[in-house]
C-alpha cells in the first residue's frame, strides 16, 4: 500500500511538471511569434518625409493581419514627444511598458479592454540628423485568448488521461497484489486446517519463493508431533511402570498384620496414586492431538466448574458470581484449563467467608483471570513462598 501511495504521488507530481513544461514552452513559442514580428517591424522602418524622426512604412510590412482591424495583432512605435506610428489594426488604447531600460526586450502578459494579452516591447536607439542617438519604443500586442483556450484543452486532456491511466493502473496493480498474494492466503488457509485438526501438513503447491517456508513449516510440525509422540510414550511408560509397585502396595495392604489406622492410610494414599496414575495415563492420551491448539472458551469451563463446587459448598451459603459477559477464548489444553480453573476457585472457595467474585479483562494478547475472595488472605511474607512449586501454606486442608 505504501508503494503504490509512493508510486500515484510520483505520477501526479510528473503530471504537475509536464503541465508546467508544456505551458513554458507554449509562452516560449508566443514570445518567438512575437520576436519575429518585432523584427519584420524593425525591418520596415525609415525616416518620415521631413527626415527628422522614423517611422514604419506600410508597404515593406508583410504580416497582414497588422492592417486587418478584426486581428488580435497591434504595433505602436512612439517617442518620449509622443506617438509616430501605429498599426491600422490598433484601435484601442492599450497600456504601455513601464521602466523599460534602454535596448531591452520584455515579454509579459497583461489584461485590457476586457481580455488577455501578450506583450513584446522594445527601447532602442535609432540616429537622427545629427549623427545622435534618439530612443524610441516599438511594442507588440498579441491577443491570448487563444492561447488560454488551448492550454485549457490540454489541461483537461492531460488531467483526464492521467485519471484514466491512474485508475487502470491501480486495477491491474489490485488484481497484481491479490494474485501475489494468493501463496499467503492459502498459507493462512491451511494453517487453520492444521489448528482444526483436518490436516497434518502443508501439502499444498507454492512458488518458488514460498516452497522452502512451508518446507521448514512441515519440517517444524513433524519434530513438534515427534516430540509430542515421545513426550506421550514417555507418560504412557511411567505410568504403567508403576502399576506393578502399585498393586503390590495393595496386596501388602490388605495382608491382616497392619494395624487398622495404619491400613486405612495405606489404603488412602495407594488410591490417591493410582487415581493420579489414572489421570496421567488419560492426559498422555490426549497429549500430540492437536499441534496449533482449538480455542478453549474459557466462559463454558468457567460455568461448569462454579457449578460444580457451588454444589459442593451449597452448605456454607457460599455467594460465587463470575461475570456474565466472559466470551474469551483462549489457546490452552482444556483438561489443564479445567484443573487449573477447580484448584483456584477451590482454594478460594475453602478460604473466603461469604462471596467468590471471578472477572476477566484482555488487554490485546493477553489475558487476565481474576479469582478473589472475601478470606483473610496470605501475609506478605507469605506470597513469595505460596509463588513456588509444590510448596503449601496450610497442611490442613
Amino acid at each position: 500500500m505504501t508503494s503504490l501511495i509512493v508510486l500515484v504521488g510520483f505520477m501526479v507530481l510528473t503530471a504537475i511538471a509536464l503541465e508546467r513544461a508544456v505551458q513554458k514552452r507554449m509562452l516560449q513559442a508566443e514570445e518567438a511569434k512575437l520576436q519575429a514580428l518585432m523584427y519584420s517591424v524593425l525591418a520596415a522602418v525609415d525616416r518620415d518625409a521631413t527626415g527628422l524622426s522614423i517611422t514604419v512604412a506600410d508597404a515593406r510590412l508583410f504580416e497582414h493581419a497588422l492592417f486587418d482591424p478584426k486581428s488580435d495583432l497591434r504595433a505602436l512605435l512612439y517617442s518620449e514627444q509622443g506617438e509616430i506610428w501605429r498599426s491600422l489594426s490598433t484601435r484601442e488604447i492599450l497600456p504601455e511598458p513601464v521602466d523599460l531600460a534602454e535596448e531591452e526586450m520584455r515579454f509579459s502578459q497583461q489584461q485590457a479592454a476586457g481580455k488577455p494579452w501578450f506583450q513584446l516591447a522594445f527601447s532602442i536607439r535609432w540616429p537622427n540628423v545629427h549623427a545622435q542617438l534618439d530612443r524610441y519604443h516599438l511594442v507588440l500586442w498579441k491577443g491570448a485568448t487563444d492561447y488560454f483556450a488551448q492550454f485549457k484543452r490540454f489541461r483537461q486532456t492531460l488531467w483526464l488521461w492521467f485519471l484514466i491511466t491512474i485508475s487502470l493502473f491501480m486495477l491491474l496493480m489490485w488484481l497484481v497484489i491479490s494474485w501475489g498474494l494468493r501463496p499467503l492466503r492459502q498459507i493462512g488457509e491451511e494453517v487453520s486446517a492444521i489448528e482444526s485438526g483436518d490436516k497434518q501438513s502443508f501439502d499444498s503447491i507454492y512458488p518458488s519463493e514460498i516452497k522452502p517456508l512451508t518446507q521448514n513449516l512441515n519440517l517444524l510440525l513433524q519434530r513438534e508431533r515427534h516430540q509430542m509422540q515421545r513426550y506421550r510414550h514417555a507418560l504412557d511408560d511411567l505410568a504403567h511402570s508403576l502399576k506393578t509397585p502399585l498393586a503390590v502396595l495393595r496386596g501388602l495392604a490388605e495382608k491382616s498384620e497392619w494395624r487398622g489406622e495404619d491400613r486405612q492410610t495405606l489404603e488412602q494414599q495407594n488410591a490417591r496414586m493410582d487415581q493420579i496414575v489414572s489421570y496421567q495415563l488419560q492426559k498422555a492420551a490426549t497429549v500430540g492431538g492437536d499441534l496449533l491448539g482449538k480455542p478453549v472458551h474459557l466462559g463454558d469451563l468457567l460455568q461448569k466448574t462454579v457449578n460444580a463446587l457451588a454444589k459442593v459448598y451449597r452448605d456454607r451459603s457460599l455467594q460465587i458470581d463470575a461475570d456474565s459477559a466472559m466470551q474469551s477464548e483462549l489457546r490452552m489444553d482444556e483438561s489443564d484449563l479445567l484443573e487449573l480453573l477447580g484448584n483456584l476457585i477451590d482454594n478460594a472457595c475453602k478460604y473466603g467467608r461469604r462471596r467468590v467474585l471471578i472477572s476477566v479483562q484482555r488487554d490485546q494478547q493477553r489475558l487476565r483471570l481474576t479469582i478473589e475472595d472475601d478470606g483473610t488472605g496470605l501475609a506478605s511474607d507469605q506470597v513469595e513462598r505460596i509463588l513456588q512449586r509444590g510448596m503449601r501454606i496450610d497442611q490442613t486442608r
